[in-house]
C-alpha cells in the first residue's frame, strides 16, 4: 500500500493572463494530480498580488493554492509539468503531513470549502 502524504503547491502565474488561460493551466495541473493517483482537496484563488521583488520582469502575479493528497512519486511529475508551462512564474510545493488520515482530511477540506462559500 502506498503511503499517502498531504501537500500544498502555491503557483504564481503571469498577471497578464485572461481567465480562460489562467484556469486552463490550473485545470491541467489538477488533471496531472488526478491522473497520477492524487486527490485534490482544495483550490484557492488568491488573485493578483504585488510581488516582493520583480520576477521575470513582472511586479505582480496571480496566486493559486492547490492542496492535495498523494504519494511522493506524484510530486516529481507535477513539478515537471509546472516547469513546462510558460504561464507559471514561480511555484513552491510543501509537504504538510506524513501518512495522513485521508477520510479526516477530506472531511476537514469540505468543511473549509463550505465555510468559504
Amino acid at each position: 500500500m502506498d503511503i499517502i502524504n498531504e501537500y500544498e503547491t502555491v503557483l504564481i502565474l503571469r498577471p497578464t493572463l485572461d481567465d480562460a488561460a489562467l484556469y486552463g493551466a490550473v485545470e491541467r495541473l489538477e488533471g496531472v494530480i488526478a491522473a497520477n493517483g492524487g486527490e485534490l482537496l482544495d483550490r484557492d484563488d488568491w488573485g493578483k498580488r504585488k510581488l516582493a521583488y520583480p520576477i521575470k520582469k513582472h511586479t505582480k502575479g496571480h496566486y493559486v493554492l492547490l492542496k492535495f493528497l498523494s504519494d511522493a512519486e506524484l510530486i516529481s511529475e507535477l513539478e515537471r509539468n509546472i516547469r513546462i508551462l510558460d504561464t507559471v512564474v514561480r511555484f513552491l510545493t510543501v509537504k504538510l503531513g506524513d501518512e495522513v488520515d485521508t477520510e479526516a482530511r477530506r472531511a476537514a477540506a469540505s468543511s473549509v470549502r463550505s465555510e468559504r462559500e
